[in-house]
C-alpha cells in the first residue's frame, strides 16, 4: 500500500527547515538542524512500518475472505452431491441424505466460524494499523493499491483462470464412448453411484478400504486415484488386463487392512481403450506420436485365443513366473473363443469376455477369503473400464454389483435402477440381439449415414401393448422424440394404412420417418423363454399373453379342431386377427424345438408381410421424404437389465413404396 504524507514534505517541512529570510542572523544552528533530521527520520521509519503492517494486514484479510468463499464453494458441491443422491434414489438414501447434509452444514458451520474468527482478527490488526498511523500523521489515512499489488492479484486470478481451464478440461464428457458402450458412466458418476451403494448397505465411509483389480496400464490410474480420494488408498490385487491375480491371498491381506468394525468395496475389470476417432482397442498416449492398444495385454491374448480357434496348439502351462500371467489371460480368455470369432467389433466384445472370465475368479476368490473380513461386508463392483484421449474423463461400464457377508453369501444387489445391466441368458436362445442402447445407436448411425435428420425425423412403433414394452418407446423417444403408436396385440400394425396415413402427416417440414415393428417375447432370470419376472408379483407369466394364446389356438386348428369364425363384433377383433394371421405357420411351430423360440419368429414373418402391404398403400402419404422400416423381436428381461431386440431387417422406401 502507498502511504500519502504530505506533511513531510510539505508545509511542515517547510516551516521546520527554511526560515524567511537567509541571513547571517537568521541561520539555524548545526545542532538544531541535526536535532530536526533525526527526528524527521524517526517519523519516515514508524510511517515505513506501519505501512508494512497495513499492506500485511489486508493481505491477510483478502486471504481470510478467500478461505471464506472457498468453504462456502466447498459446502455447496457437498449439497449438490447430497441432492443428486437423493433424486437418483429417494426412498432408499433420503435418511442417508439428509446425514450428508447435516455434516457438510455442520461442517460448514465449523470453518465458517473458524473463518469469520480469522476475518475478525484480520480486520482488528488493520484497525490497529491504521490508527497507528493516524497517531503518526495527525492526518486521515488513504490507503491504494499498488501496482505491485495490483500486478500479484492479476497473476494469481490469471493462475486460478487456469487452474480451473484445466480442471474443467480433465471433466470433459467423451460422447464417442457411448456409441461403442452404451450406459457407460463417468468416473465422477461412478464414484456416487458406489458411495449411494455402499452408504445404503450401512457402510460407514471412515471405515471403508476399497481394493481394485485394475490393469498395470497406467491410464487406469485415474480411476484408482479418484477412489483414493473418496475412500483413502486403495489395496491393489490386479495384474495384466486387470485380472485380480494376487488371488485369494491378496484378499486376505486386504481384509486384514480394513478398519475395525469396518467393510471394504473391491472394483475390478477388464480396460479398453475409445480414441479421438471413436476406434475402440486403441488411444491416444501422453508424448507419443501414435498411440496404441489398449489393452495390449487383451490384444495378444485374443490373438492366441483365435489362433487356437483356428487349429494351432495351445500353449503349455509355464514352469516359470517370468510370463506366467500372459499365460493365465490368453487361457482363461479360450472359453470365450467362438464368441470372439464371431463378433461383429472384436474390440468391442473382447472387454466383455474378459470381464466374464474376471467375475468367475473373482467369485472364487470371495468364496474362498471372504472369511477374512472380520465382522464387516464386501461390496464388489465388476464392470469395464473406458480410457478416453488427453482432456477428457475416463468411463467405467457398470456390469455387476453385488454385497456379500463375511461367510461369502451374497445378501443384495447393489447395482442402482437406472444402471442396466447386460442379460446374457438372451444371446444363449436369441444369437445377434442387440441392447435399447445398442439398437438405438446403431439405428442412428445408419439412419444419417441415409440423410436423416434427427431433428427432422419421425419415429413410429408397432410394438405389443404390455407395458414390458415401454423401455424401448421410452429409448426411441429419447433419440427421435416422442414416438407415434401403430401397434396393437402381440406387436402387429392394426392401426394399418390409416394409422400411417395419419403419422406421415405429422413428418416435420422437409424430414423423413422411421418405422420399429415386431412381436416380443420375454426370457426369466432362469433362462426360460416365453415368461419374465413382473414388477409385485410373485410369479412372472406368459410374455406375450396374445401370442401364446394364438400358438394354443393355432394348434388346436392344427390338431383337427375347428377355425373360428370373422367377428362381427369389435370386441375382441385383434386377438382373432393375431390368431388367423398365424395359422400359416401352424406346422413351423408344431415341428419346432422350442415353440417358444419358433413363436416370436412365426409371428415377425406375418407381421412383416403386412407392413409391406401397408407401406405400399400408404407410402403417398410422405410428403418429400424417406420410409426406413426396421423390422424384429423384441426380448424382454428380468428387472434390472436392459432389454434386447433381434433385428431381422432393415428396409430404406421411398414415398412411392419402392424399396430403394
Amino acid at each position: 500500500m502507498k502511504l500519502v504524507l504530505p506533511f513531510l514534505f510539505g508545509a511542515v517541512a517547510t516551516s521546520a527547515f527554511v526560515p524567511a529570510k537567509f541571513g547571517h542572523n537568521n541561520r539555524p544552528s548545526f545542532l538544531q538542524a541535526s536535532s530536526s533530521l533525526a527526528e524527521l527520520s524517526q517519523i519516515v521509519k514508524k510511517a515505513t512500518i506501519a505501512q508494512k503492517y497495513a499492506s500485511n494486514a489486508s493481505a491477510r484479510l483478502q486471504r481470510a475472505k478467500f478461505s471464506q468463499e472457498r468453504v462456502e464453494n466447498d459446502f455447496n458441491i457437498a449439497t449438490e452431491r447430497a441432492d443428486h443422491d437423493y433424486k437418483l434414489a429417494k426412498q432408499r438414501v433420503e435418511h442417508e441424505y439428509q446425514l450428508v447434509k447435516e455434516r457438510a452444514e455442520n461442517d460448514y458451520g465449523i470453518q465458517k466460524a473458524r473463518v469469520e474468527a480469522e476475518l475478525r482478527e484480520a480486520s482488528a490488526e488493520e484497525s490497529a494499523a491504521k490508527e497507528f498511523l493516524e497517531e503518526v500523521n495527525n492526518e486521515p489515512l488513504t490507503l491504494t493499491v499498488s501496482a505491485d499489488t495490483k500486478e500479484t492479484s492479476a497473476e494469481q486470478s490469471a493462475a486460478e483462470e487456469t487452474s480451473t481451464e484445466e480442471t474443467s478440461a480433465t471433466e470433459k464428457p467423451f460422447d464417442l464412448v457411448h456409441e461403442a458402450f452404451p450406459g457407460a458412466v463417468s468416473n465422477a458418476e461412478l464414484l456416487d453411484m458406489i458411495n449411494g451403494a455402499v452408504e445404503g448397505a450401512g457402510y460407514d465411509m471412515s471405515k471403508t478400504l476399497v481394493a481394485t483389480s485394475l490393469c498395470c496400464d497406467e491410464v487406469n490410474r485415474p480411476l484408482e486415484s479418484d477412489l483414493s480420494a473418496n475412500f483413502d488408498y486403495n489395496f491393489q490385487m490386479g495384474g495384466l488386463a486387470g485380472f485380480p491375480f494376487g488371488g485369494a491371498t491378496s484378499f486376505g491381506a486386504m481384509a486384514a487392512h480394513i478398519p475395525d468394525g469396518g467393510s471394504c468395496v473391491v472394483v475390478y475389470g477388464p480396460h479398453v481403450g475409445v480414441d479421438s476417432t471413436g476406434a475402440v482397442g486403441t488411444v491416444e498416449r501422453r508424448g507419443r506420436a501414435n498411440g496404441g492398444s489398449c489393452c495390449g495385454s487383451a490384444v495378444a491374448a485374443a490373438g492366441y485365443v483365435g489362433s487356437v480357434f483356428n487349429g494351432e496348439a495351445q500353449a503349455a502351462h509355464p514352469d516359470d513366473v517370468l510370463d506366467a500371467q500372459q499365460y493365465y489371460v490368453g487361457s482363461m480368455l479360450l472359453p470365450f473363443a467362438e464368441q470372439l470369432e464371431n463378433a461383429e467389433n472384436k474390440m468391442v466384445e473382447l472387454p466383455m469376455a474378459l470381464y466374464s472370465a474376471q467375475s468367475e475368479l473373482m467369485e472364487r476368490i470371495v468364496a474362498q477369503a471372504a472369511g477374512g473380513v472380520a465382522d464387516g461386508q464386501i461390496a464388489v463392483l465388476g464392470g469395464i473400464q473406458i480410457n478416453t484421449p488427453p482432456g477428457y474423463t475416463d468411463y467405467f461400464l457398470p456390469q455387476s454389483f453385488d454385497l456379500y457377508n463375511n461367510s461369502g453369501e451374497k445378501i443384495d444387489d447393489l447395482m442402482p435402477t437406472n444402471i442396466l445391466r447386460p442379460f446374457p441368458k438372451v444371446k444363449d436362445v436369441f444369437p445377434g440381439a442387440l441392447s435399447n442402447a445398442e439398437l438405438v445407436s446403431k439405428m442412428k448411425a445408419t439412419l444419417a449415414n441415409k440423410g436423416y435428420d434427427a431433428d427432422k425425423t419421425l419415429c413410429a412403433t408397432s410394438l405389443c401393448c404390455d407395458e414390458v414394452n415401454r423401455p424401448l418407446e421410452t429409448d426411441l423417444a429419447d433419440a427421435f422424440d416422442t414416438n407415434f403408436n401403430m401397434g396393437g396385440l402381440a406387436g402387429f400394425p392394426f392401426g394399418g394404412a390409416t394409422s400411417f396415413g395419419a403419422m406421415a402427416a405429422h413428418i416435420p417440414d422437409g424430414g423423413d420417418c422411421c418405422v420399429v415393428f415386431g412381436p416380443h417375447v420375454g426370457v426369466d432370470s432362469t433362462g426360460a423363454v416365453g415368461t419374465v419376472e413382473r414388477r409385485g408379483r410373485a410369479n412372472g407369466g406368459s410374455c406375450c399373453g396374445s401370442a401364446v394364446a394364438a400358438a394354443g389356438y393355432v394348434g388346436s386348428v392344427f390338431n383337427g379342431e375347428a377355425q373360428a369364425a370373422h367377428p362381427d363384433d369389435v370386441l375382441d377383433a385383434q386377438q382373432y386377427y393375431v390368431g388367423s394371421m398365424l395359422l400359416p405357420f401352424a406346422e413351423q411351430l408344431e415341428n419346432a424345438e422350442n415353440k417358444m423360440v419358433e413363436l416370436p419368429m412365426a409371428l415377425y414373418s406375418a407381421q412383416s408381410e403386412l407392413m409391406e402391404r401397408i407401406v405400399a398403400q400408404a407410402a403417398g402419404g410422405v410428403a418429400d421424404g424417406q420410409i426406413a422400416v426396421l423390422g424384429g423381436i423384441q426380448i424382454n428381461t428380468p428387472p434390472g437389465y436392459t432389454d434386447y431386440f433381434l433385428p431381422q431387417s432393415f428396409d430404406l422406401y421411398n414415398n412411392s413404396g419402392e424399396k430403394i
